[in-house]
């Protein structure tokens, strides 16, 4: 009975979420639970019933007018839940291989949403099962070939065409989502900055003429493939880009260099198609997970300490001095912190994902004012620190002649990879209009002063000397830009090189954590955590996982008092969840690979 019971909640509420990477249901916990109850029950009232009889029953009571609203709906998501995990392996097995598949997984599980999630339509397909005359086929198998024809007429129906230029112009989210769709799928196929910012510029004026011209023309008929692009499509593309690239919200790399031609649109839209065909195919869990190839447990020998990084940069290991020197000094500064507690102050609650006490917790522990603890942070330990890194960067970068050579010499070749030009890059788009016009005309097209003023007299005539003073405002405006944000993000480099370096940290605990554990307690968080074997059926396992993790938690406690002399057990449940989270963010498999 209980298996029984366990088999049909499985098949009657889990939904699989095709497009997570974790494989969570999408319905809430909440919800997850209400659909299990209800089937349990079902099972004890009826445990003659067969998955088919299940099925049927749900399907009764979405058909019945009598049946409340609700009755009905908690129907629908039960048979959902059944059809789901076919549906997921349907689309996964049938069209990985296509192209279209690479590009359109979520279309493909959103198309079929369409026709399971509808329950009119769902009624519509029972009745057709009902009144068919083939009985050799359960209801699922039904569905799952009604499933599998509308996707092949899907495919079928698409075009490469249809790939790049599907999209609604209208809705600025949705356009925002495709550009940011095309933008990953051009990086992963390797091309870079100041490319990507003139595919998307360009494919952005082409969308609208080629649905004009094509898709819309009354002489195509509704259904058929979008048709391939004409010439005189990419010339109308050209102009419009050419008109508008010297525009104020138009991006800067696309004011560089000589004007685009017919051609070159045409190039880079068949570059952004191949990129989408291309794009790296959605991974979907096998469908029987024994197959599945586990790693060799045995092979794992020893864990290797989180904060040493196989190849630190010259930065990285300065900082790393600076970070240690201040640590060892921590004591003499002055502060009403016990000089007992402040070497736990950072590693414990410096707001890094693993973070183990908030402020105003640890505060509250060693008896002191919260804002004291924030002063020791900002003063002792993020100040010098970011002094140490103004210093480095400063010696690298002279903002003055910086932005002189940047002007003169790299304004043509923009860098996007340059963490020190996407500022400078930034600095221009926060100018006003007129001032990112003059800089993109004098450096970007490289025009001459006469030019610039001619450019400049269209609207209101100016002298050669007011042009030169509007073009030395904008480099004075772009310094001070410039250096503004160059110290936002020297601030925030230093912020999340901190958070990155605690993290760490408190990871290489968890790790010498894990190393004490008996070999079958790791073997078991392994197969949970690492494996993503589901264990919940197999009541020793999960009772094995249970006393692991609890023992996992003890030593990490123990790891903490030794190593900064504070005592946690007071906030066990919140020291739980960080090492929940930590196990399953996949850290003891990337160091399983490491190994």
């Amino acid at each position: 009975m209980e298996r029984t019971i366990s088999a049909m909640s499985d098949q009657f509420w889990t939904l699989h979420d095709f497009t997570a990477t974790g494989g969570h249901p999408p319905f809430k916990r909440l919800m997850q639970n209400r659909l299990r109850a209800r089937m349990e029950k079902l099972v004890q009232l009826h445990p003659d019933w067969d998955v088919n009889d299940y099925a049927h029953y749900f399907g009764e009571i979405i058909n019945d007018d009598s049946q409340p609203e609700l009755e009905k709906r908690l129907a629908h998501w039960h048979l959902l839940a059944y059809f789901d995990r076919d549906r997921c392996y349907l689309i996964w097995r049938s069209w990985y291989r296509l192209p279209f598949y690479a590009a359109h997984a979520e279309s493909l599980y959103a198309l079929t949403n369409e026709h399971l999630c509808n329950r009119e339509k769902l009624q519509q397909y029972l009745h057709k099962y009902k009144t068919s005359n083939d009985t050799r086929a359960n209801l699922k198998t039904y569905m799952l070939g009604v499933l599998r024809n509308i996707m092949r007429h899907y495919v079928n129906w698409e075009s490469k065409w249809h790939l790049l230029c599907d999209v609604d112009l209208t809705s600025r989210r949705k356009l925002q989502k495709a550009e940011e769709r095309i933008t990953e799928v051009l990086k992963n196929s390797g091309s870079k900055e100041p490319e990507i910012s003139q595919y998307l510029f360009a494919w952005r004026y082409f969308v609208p003429v080629y649905k004009n011209n094509r898709v819309y023309h009354p002489n195509r008929r509704e259904g058929e493939k979008w048709p391939e692009p004409e010439f005189s499509d990419f010339v109308e593309a050209a102009k419009d880009y050419n008109s508008q690239r010297f525009q104020p919200g138009a991006p800067l790399q696309v004011a560089v260099g000589a004007a685009v031609t017919p051609a070159m649109i045409q190039q880079w839209m068949n570059i952004c198609i191949a990129a989408l065909q291309q794009s790296s195919q959605i991974t979907e869990v096998s469908y029987d997970a024994i197959n599945v190839q586990q790693p060799d447990l045995k092979s794992i020998s020893s864990w290797e300490a989180l904060e040493q990084e196989e190849k630190p940069t010259e930065i990285d290991q300065i900082l790393h001095r600076e970070i240690a020197a201040i640590e060892q000094n921590l004591d003499s500064v002055r502060s009403q912190i016990p000089q007992s507690s402040r070497q736990a102050v950072m590693p414990l609650c410096y707001p890094h994902r693993l973070v183990l006490l908030t402020q105003e917790q640890f505060s509250s522990k060693i008896g002191v004012h919260q804002g004291t603890i924030s002063r020791f942070i900002s003063k002792n330990v993020e100040a010098p620190l970011l002094e140490k890194f103004q210093e480095l960067t400063s010696e690298r970068i002279n903002s003055s002649a910086y932005v002189k050579t940047f002007l003169t010499e790299k304004f043509a070749h923009l860098d996007s990879a340059n963490p020190i030009e996407v500022q400078l890059i930034a600095a221009i788009a926060n100018l006003d209009p007129e001032s990112q016009q003059i800089l993109k005309l004098s450096y970007g097209q490289q025009i001459n002063l006469t030019e610039l003023t001619q450019i400049l007299s269209q609207e209101q005539p100016i002298s050669q000397q007011q042009a030169q003073q509007k073009l030395t405002l904008a480099q004075n405006q772009l310094e001070k830009s410039f250096l503004k944000l160059l110290n936002q993000w020297q601030t925030n480099y230093i912020k999340s090189w901190l958070k990155n370096y605690y993290q760490n940290l408190i990871q290489s605990g968890l790790l010498k954590s894990f190393e004490q554990l008996e070999s079958q307690q790791q073997e078991i968080i392994c197969q949970r955590y690492v494996q993503k074997q589901d264990i919940k059926s197999n009541s020793h396992a999960s009772q094995t996982l249970i006393l692991a993790k609890q023992q996992l938690q003890r030593s990490f406690l123990r790891w903490i008092n030794t190593r900064f002399g504070i005592s946690l057990k007071s906030e066990t449940q919140q020291v739980g969840e960080v090492v929940e989270d930590w196990l399953s963010k996949d850290v003891l498999y990337l160091e399983i690979q490491r190994n």
